[in-house]
């Protein structure tokens, strides 16, 4: 039997639907070797185009739940020594052993970080000197980097949902990048734990080596993850797209001219950062065929964590799977709700037309569902609404669809060569073995009306219902004794 877990069609702008679709395009258009008409060739650029919009979107939020987590992960560290009763560093930059004592937690956080601190770490007061620090080089970002603007700004706006995350700093002439997390200092005055380590060292670790068409960017254009490590901490070498993108929305795509040679570039904000997430191609690439390396660029990983990213398209999906079945699924029951019935009803008549095979609908009425509700109360009605539901779920076959269509109204289509009276007399055992077994307070009856569905002479889906509802009403008028001792008193122990 169906009970409400078949899923509603795919809808086409889905991103990997849409991507698959404008795969095959291409490659129909590449065996061919030419364009049928000049409004297929640009139908098949724009869908190139949002596909490229939606691919850089995803790499966005994927970076952007990434850089959160981290900002988290660090604010937690901070959070758990206050509590812990750690002492409080310095306001200022002290002197003998109070100077020992910070340097030494500063190295203890960094040293138990992983690795993922390889440039050690600094305590900045509320005016931003270095109170504080510790690094495996002897040497920290100096506060008058360029590259800190973003991660102080972040802290001066604080409620705004920014990471105090930085652009590229510079440390021993390499490319660095610095998170912070708001501690609170010796004097009472709220300071910066600054974290620091390498952007080459992991700014690439999880990126696809090929075309180099997948960039993350900094505020000021400097690039902070590339396919090539050398190429962190240099500008980007589009400046075109990286105006119009600095200076458009969260997220687009635009063509450009970059010495000579065209370009198509579509970019997304990493929320809460100043970071922009980019990807550029030439335009022959673009609108050519979609070759491997297109392919991979398509696929570029830009977050941090890999399987984060995987784990979250993958709940994603699980997500519009659930909302689908959630959409034709009675709450109550757990069976197909109106919708979710008629919409499988109408496949089955079509497909029974089709074959020239009959239906069967049979209409069911749960009897004396007010006198429960009047008595026993509501709990006990929606009690015996969901026993009913059991029960023909029980009476049915695999292949029949089986629905409630709200109240105390059920319907079941069964399939070619379903014969009345044996329906009836399934519905008739399944329910006598409930109430036998039941230790309910009411007895539950049920009132049945069956109609034939004829490919001679077809009829639709809501014709076919009114009519098995007349039987079933027919059935019910002519058991005059259908209230009588409905409800057990006292009920069955």
């Amino acid at each position: 039997m169906s009970s409400g877990t078949r899923n509603t069609p795919t809808r086409a702008r889905r991103s990997w639907g849409a991507l698959v679709v404008s795969g095959v395009l291409v490659a129909v258009m590449g065996v061919l070797g030419l364009l049928s008409t000049q409004s297929a060739g640009e139908l098949a650029v724009d869908q190139h185009r949002q596909d490229r919009i939606d691919q850089t979107r995803v790499l966005g939020h994927l970076s952007s739940q990434t850089v959160q987590n981290g900002f988290a992960q660090l604010a937690s560290v901070m959070s758990v020594q206050e509590a812990a009763g750690v002492p409080a560093f310095s306001a200022v930059p002290a002197t003998g052993a109070a100077a020992a004592q910070d340097a030494s937690r500063i190295r203890e956080i960094v040293e138990t970080s992983g690795g993922v601190m390889d440039l050690g770490a600094a305590v900045f007061s509320g005016r931003g000197q270095v109170v504080a620090s510790y690094a495996p080089t002897g040497e920290v970002a100096s506060p008058s980097d360029p590259g800190f603007q973003p991660l102080v700004a972040a802290i001066s706006a604080a409620g705004s949902g920014n990471v105090p995350l930085s652009g590229i700093v510079t440390i021993g002439n390499e490319p660095a990048l610095a998170l912070g997390a708001p501690t609170t200092l010796a004097d009472g005055t709220t300071g910066l734990f600054v974290c620091f380590w390498s952007a080459r060292g992991t700014s690439t670790e999880f990126f696809s080596v090929g075309e180099g068409e997948g960039w993350i960017v900094d505020a000021a254009g400097l690039i902070v993850g590339a396919p090539e490590a050398e190429l962190i901490g240099t500008p980007l070498p589009y400046p075109q797209a990286l105006e119009v993108a600095q200076s458009g929305g969260d997220h687009g795509i635009v063509d450009t001219d970059e010495g000579g040679t065209d370009y198509v570039s579509a970019w997304k904000r990493i929320e809460g950062t100043s970071w922009l997430v980019m990807n550029v191609q030439t335009r022959e690439g673009f609108q050519g065929h979609l070759d491997e390396a297109s392919l991979r660029s398509e696929a570029l990983v830009l977050a941090m964590l890999l399987t984060t990213g995987t784990a979250l398209v993958v709940m994603s999906r699980r997500r519009e799977r659930a909302m689908a079945v959630i959409a034709t699924t009675d709450e109550l029951t757990r069976i197909h709700n109106r919708r979710g019935w008629f919409e499988l009803a109408e496949q089955e008549l079509a497909r029974a037309a089709r074959a020239g095979e009959s239906r069967l609908a049979v209409f069911i009425d749960l009897d004396g569902l007010k006198q429960v509700n009047d008595v026993l109360g509501h709990e006990e009605g929606d009690r015996a609404i969901a026993s009913a539901a059991a029960v023909l779920r029980a009476a049915c076959r695999s292949g029949d669809v089986l629905g409630r269509l709200g109240g105390d109204e059920f319907v079941v289509l069964l399939g070619d060569g379903a014969d009345e009276p044996m329906a009836r007399q399934r519905v008739h055992d399944a329910l006598d073995d409930f109430n036998a077994g039941s230790s309910a307070a009411f007895e539950l009856r049920l009132s049945i009306g069956a109609q034939m569905w004829d490919p001679e002479q077809p009829c639709s889906v809501e014709d076919l219902v009114r009519r098995a509802d007349a039987r079933m009403y027919a059935d019910k008028q002519s058991r005059t004794d259908r209230y009588d001792n409905l409800i057990r008193v006292p009920a069955k122990v």
